[in-house]
């Protein structure tokens, strides 16, 4: 990793610990709720967006995933949800597949007909309770834009604490905050015709940044859209590494489902003053037996693909994303309801701790990473 990058990491970190984003958004009229678990780490929720915009140990206020920098401060989040169109806060999102259909209005022109339904983010969300777990709510109409079908989904989503996976194997030195996500999707029945739509959740995390793919075997990333530089790329038998440090433009990349473990994470500097790392794991079902609706922009018959991890560089935005698809529902009768299950698990600590984490919780090897520290 560039000098150049270390400095931008620890500017960006050190404003981090600066700010209190629930005071901000508070202040705002935008209320947030707090999950707290029995060890103290700590998981702040926007719950009128359904979106997890922190994650906390519990001796930091470095928050482990990407928010908007408009955030920082009154004026500028007061100003950033009056404007128009998309709000993206940052955090953990869900949306709904197919992209090309529920997002893309023509794929000869992609990029310029992309819109985000305000119906399904920012939503409609609301909550439903608190006790024993924060469950959320919200009904979205769903127009899909290419086969011209219009239907309604109730999405619900339930948080709650996450033990530390390895806090039976005495590996010191480490910091953990962790909590599982239960997602329910519940459509229309159209008898005739059917719909498919599927879970799409998508996580944002602060540059820059390597995914980490564990593989079953050797497996060739499909590009979405853009295009990655020279040796980003690092495919070997049964691990596939992005390193997206670079590049000045957005690009995205996807797999299909009987690649995948079920497992990805993202290894990024926590800041370039200590000799910490972040290491941030999901962990997700993957089915190939299921129907896995989203495709490639070229070819929309190209479907199966239940992993996505996207460079975003837009404006004021620069984020990457680690994605992943659940299987379709269909709107028929007895098929109309899905249920989705992961975990995000988010370590602290020196390079050799973080890489003993690594190791053991995603199979990553890091021979092909230590020449870049």
């Amino acid at each position: 990793m560039a000098v150049s990058d270390q400095c931008k990491v620890s500017e960006w970190n050190c404003e981090l610990k600066r700010l209190n984003i629930k005071n901000v958004l508070n202040s705002i009229g935008r209320k947030t709720e707090d999950i707290i678990s029995a060890d103290g780490s700590r998981l702040l929720m926007l719950p009128d967006s359904g979106r997890v915009l922190g994650l906390f140990t519990p001796d930091s206020e470095e928050n482990f995933f990407w928010t908007n920098p408009a955030l920082n401060d009154k004026k500028r989040a007061s100003s950033f949800f009056k404007a128009k169109g998309w709000h993206n806060p940052g955090g953990d999102r869900t949306w709904l597949a197919p992209e090309i259909e529920i997002f893309i209005g023509d794929l000869a022109n992609p990029t310029g007909t992309y819109q985000v339904p305000r119906g399904l983010d920012p939503g409609s969300w609301r909550i439903e309770c608190h006790d024993p777990f924060l469950r959320l709510a919200s009904k979205a109409p769903i127009h899909m834009r290419r086969s011209k079908k219009k239907l309604n989904a109730r999405i619900c989503k339930e948080f709650k604490p996450a033990p530390n996976p390895l806090r039976n194997m005495n590996i010191k030195g480490i910091q953990y905050s962790g909590y599982e996500q239960n997602t329910f999707l519940e459509m229309d029945v159209i008898p005739s015709s059917p719909v498919q739509i599927g879970l799409w959740n998508l996580l944002q995390l602060p540059k820059p940044g390597r995914m980490l793919i564990p593989t079953y075997f050797k497996a060739k990333p499909q590009l979405v859209f853009g295009t990655a530089e020279s040796g980003d790329f690092k495919i070997g038998r049964n691990l596939i590494i992005w390193n997206m440090d670079h590049g000045n433009t957005s690009c995205k990349m996807s797999i299909k489902a009987e690649a995948l473990t079920g497992r990805a994470g993202y290894l990024c500097r926590s800041s370039a003053k200590s000799a910490d790392w972040n290491l941030v794991v999901r962990q997700f079902s993957v089915n190939p037996s299921g129907e896995y609706v989203d495709a490639l922009w070229s070819d929309p018959m190209d479907c199966g693909y239940a992993f996505q991890a996207c460079s975003v560089n837009s404006g004021k935005q620069s984020f990457n994303e680690l994605e992943y698809h659940a299987p379709s529902a269909k709107t028929l009768a007895g098929q109309n309801q899905t249920y989705d299950q992961s975990l995000v698990w988010a370590f602290r600590g020196g390079f050799a701790d973080i890489e003993k984490v690594a190791k053991i919780i995603i199979g990553a090897d890091f021979k092909t990473l230590n020449a870049g520290r």
